[in-house]
């Protein structure tokens, strides 16, 4: 099994990774609109850090699901 059949096995199947993929996604939009911002703002700034570290925190949590998935199922 593929990494991209597992994410699709896992978004069908498991209703927490699929939670944390569509956030994820919905992280990355946030955090591209507000590094498009000028002039820089020191607030949206500090947002766009606490996005990104959620977003990662998302990121290593899916790719701990993911690797758990393939591990059961090859």
């Amino acid at each position: 099994m593929t990494r991209e059949e597992a994410i699709q096995k896992l978004l069908e199947t498991d209703e927490e990774f699929k939670h944390m993929y569509e956030e994820h996604k919905d992280l990355e939009w946030k955090v591209s609109k507000l590094e498009k911002h000028f002039p820089p703002d020191p607030e949206l700034e500090a947002e766009e850090e606490r996005l990104k570290r959620r977003k990662l925190y998302l990121k290593d949590m899916m790719e701990l699901k993911i690797k758990e998935f393939l591990s059961k199922n090859s």
